[in-house]
């Protein structure tokens, strides 16, 4: 005999009853908490950023404390995050370049694809992701998102932003091994949401 709609409702029932007592338990077991919404949610981004700013360099961000800063020249700085034990290299890092433009008129979209060319050449395995308009806090900016072999023989993923405030271009270049991109993408997004042009 074939299941009636009575039927069907009477286990619909059944199955919700089950679902609230499981929860019901849940929450008995575990308190609701940040433990539990720890689960469910990224927690924040420990209070555990300092400040570096240079005026030269005309930028303020902020970055986790145990990150490694290095200053290169006056128009670069880097921050690496720190070697995890089962990484034969660092697992991510945020390095940004500023450059004079000697023509007013180019445009985020033409610098763009001048990245990508030259990243094309000087690359190896290079695979182009993703590329369009963007935006880093208020500014209009171009997003590059792409996979490469870097000069260490590190296959890297990477998002590269590019930005022009005032008669500067800045490109902010994210990279980090494949399989730790998601992971450190929370911070670095954390940091780019306090980078400030000066």
């Amino acid at each position: 005999m074939g299941f009636t709609s009575l039927n069907i409702i009477d286990v619909f029932k059944g199955v919700s009853a089950i679902f609230l007592i499981v929860i019901f338990l849940i929450i008995m077991v575990y308190p609701i908490g940040s433990d539990l919404f720890a689960f469910f949610h990224t927690p924040p981004l420990a209070d555990n950023l300092v400040t570096f700013e240079d005026r030269g360099l005309g930028v303020m961000i902020k970055y986790p404390s145990n990150w490694e800063r290095s200053k290169i020249g006056q128009d670069q700085v880097t921050f690496i995050a720190p070697r995890e034990s089962d990484s034969p290299s660092f697992p991510a890092g945020l390095g940004i370049k500023s450059h004079n433009i000697s023509s007013g008129n180019s445009t985020l979209d033409s610098i763009a694809n001048e990245i990508v060319d030259d990243l094309k050449h000087e690359t190896q395995d290079f695979t182009l992701l993703s590329s369009g308009p963007s935006k880093l806090n208020s500014h209009d900016a171009h997003e590059i998102s792409f996979s490469a072999t870097d000069d260490n023989d590190a296959r890297r993923t990477a998002m590269q932003i590019i930005v022009k405030p005032e008669n500067l271009i800045y490109v902010i270049t994210y990279k980090a091994i494949p399989e730790k991109y998601e992971s450190y993408l929370p911070i670095v997004q954390s940091m780019l949401e306090s980078l400030k042009f000066l």
